[in-house]
């Protein structure tokens, strides 16, 4: 990846988010599709198509600003036309409109099982809402990044009335030490499947 090590060490050491490390491998296991939403710098999206065997790996970035970067990380893989991945600027949320998609929208086109990872500052139970068909399906898994309590508890609600098993992965001990320097209070992750 192209990394700036005055702002991105701890993705160069391997520290960044780390405590989502072991649940991405599990929830990702075995996967026919993945579903990246704040898709960022990509290292998540790599992460989709070169690590896992979804067969399709869907990107959604809004961002102007995030989009050169993101694309030049799949460049530096040779992913830039990978026939599994599709790049997205929409906007992923509760309805369907312009520039703007639902995931209950994409759900027929999905092959299962499912792997969505959430990071969208703010936006995560609007989109929740808007996945409620494909929530009602079989092998859909979650991991979610929620910047406040009370988002947090929207989504651990929403998951549970669809049938989840959630899990919150706590921040590290040694975040004390070495924080992400978030300019947030609340940030920690969450994983939902169902049994």
């Amino acid at each position: 990846m192209a990394l700036s090590l005055r702002h991105q060490t701890q993705i160069y050491l391997g520290l960044f988010e780390r405590e989502v490390h072991t649940w991405l491998g599990r929830l990702s296991r075995g996967i026919h599709t993945a579903i990246d939403i704040g898709a960022d710098s990509g290292e998540y999206t790599l992460y989709f198509v070169m690590r896992t065997n979804a067969a399709r790996v869907l990107a959604f970035e809004p961002n102007p600003e995030a989009l050169p970067l993101l694309q030049e990380n799949l460049k530096l893989n040779s992913l830039a036309e990978s026939s599994r991945l599709e790049l997205s600027t929409a906007m992923v949320g509760e309805s369907d409109g312009a520039d703007k998609v639902s995931l209950d929208s994409l759900a027929g086109s999905m092959q299962l099982p499912c792997f969505i990872k959430m990071d969208v500052d703010g936006a995560e139970a609007e989109i929740l809402k808007g996945a409620a068909t494909l929530n009602g399906l079989g092998g859909v898994r979650w991991l979610i990044e929620t910047h406040s309590k009370s988002l947090e508890s929207q989504c651990l609600e929403q998951l549970k009335a669809a049938g989840f098993e959630t899990r919150i992965i706590r921040n590290a001990w040694w975040r004390t030490l070495i924080p992400e320097l978030r300019p947030i209070e609340h940030n920690r992750w969450l994983a939902a499947w169902k049994a």
